[in-house]
């Protein structure tokens, strides 16, 4: 029993009350690296893939016009998927991306970064916010969790090289899958 409770800690066993013990699959993000999920997990060895949940264009919310600094009425295309490594759900991503950035929502096949780079525009720098949640109904249905299991939700806004912000995400995670890691340096 001590050494499954000490495998649960390092996250190479994962416990379910009611399910048992099944192998961990905890994924380490490096956050003080700027990178597409898809490069994060083909970085550690998995198979990244999306499932489309909507792709609409429409024009910027209030919260949407604060954060990326637009004004009221600018095009705006949303891009809602969830994430996959190795066919497990990882994250569940809820993206606004600046209209002007791209041709079409079509311009995004597999990769939303790609796609941007492709024109121009993919973020070189951004602000990340991580924080503690319990996941929602549809959040716990769609990553194959438990209503009110951890998760963590990142909030990102990206910005092009001339200091114009691009993107702003949202992407919820499994809080058992996982974990976020960050160097830091005395300067």
């Amino acid at each position: 029993m001590a050494r499954a409770l000490k495998l649960i800690d390092e996250g190479l066993l994962v416990s379910r009350q009611g399910s048992g013990n099944f192998v961990g699959t905890r994924i380490d993000k490096n956050f003080a690296k700027l990178t597409s999920f898809s490069e994060d997990m083909r970085a550690r060895g998995r198979a990244p893939r999306s499932e489309w949940l909507k792709k609409a264009e429409g024009t910027v919310t209030p919260e949407e016009a604060l954060k990326l600094a637009l004004s009221p009425g600018t095009l705006v295309y949303r891009f809602h998927r969830l994430r996959f490594a190795d066919d497990e759900p990882m994250s569940l991503e809820y993206c606004t991306v600046v209209a002007a950035c791209l041709p079409s929502l079509e311009a995004v096949g597999a990769s939303l970064y790609d796609a941007l780079e492709r024109h121009g525009c993919r973020p070189v720098r951004a602000l990340q916010r991580l924080r503690a949640l319990l996941l929602d109904e549809e959040q716990a249905r769609l990553l194959e969790a438990q209503p009110g299991d951890a998760g963590l939700l990142v909030e990102r806004l990206g910005y092009l090289r001339d200091g114009r912000a691009v993107e702003l995400s949202q992407s919820f995670y499994r809080g058992d899958t996982y974990d976020f890691v960050a160097e830091l340096n005395a300067s």
